[in-house]
């Protein structure tokens, strides 16, 4: 089992709610989505050129899955939980958050399938000119 601090775990799965939250499709995200989107494109962005690749998108997202899945069973959910109270109550706060957006069968548990096939694609949504590549610049500052 891979060991995580409890702020990883927390910051994990913050960022899990973030990378499969579905913007309404007629509402604009507000500020705050929109900060936390540049912020996981940020982390994103591995060899820090300002650019964020699908492959770096993808990889970011399946660092936070690994994170989440922390007994690698390929699911995440309670039981992947920390053992300390503290960093337990974070996780599992972040987690429901998580599994509210992205558990599409409503089992209490988040798989890899469900993980990877998210209602809406925000990699695609935030590329506009479909070149598979977000220049974080070019993203609405705040």
């Amino acid at each position: 089992m891979m060991k995580y601090s409890a702020r990883t775990l927390a910051a994990a799965a913050a960022g899990a709610a973030l990378a499969c939250a579905c913007f309404p499709a007629t509402a604009q995200p507000s500020a705050e989505q929109l900060e936390r989107l540049r912020d996981s494109l940020t982390q994103s962005d591995v060899n820090t050129d300002g650019k964020v690749t699908r492959r770096e998108y993808d990889a970011h997202r399946a660092e936070i899955f690994a994170k989440l899945d922390r007994n690698g069973n390929g699911v995440a959910s309670a039981e992947d939980a920390p053992r300390v109270r503290i960093a337990k109550r974070k996780f599992t706060e972040k987690l429901e958050q998580v599994l509210s957006m992205a558990d599409k069968n409503g089992d209490g548990m988040l798989t890899r399938a469900e993980w990877n096939k998210p209602e809406r694609d925000i990699f695609a949504l935030v590329d506009q000119d479909k070149d598979g590549v977000i220049i974080l610049a070019d993203m609405p500052m705040l």
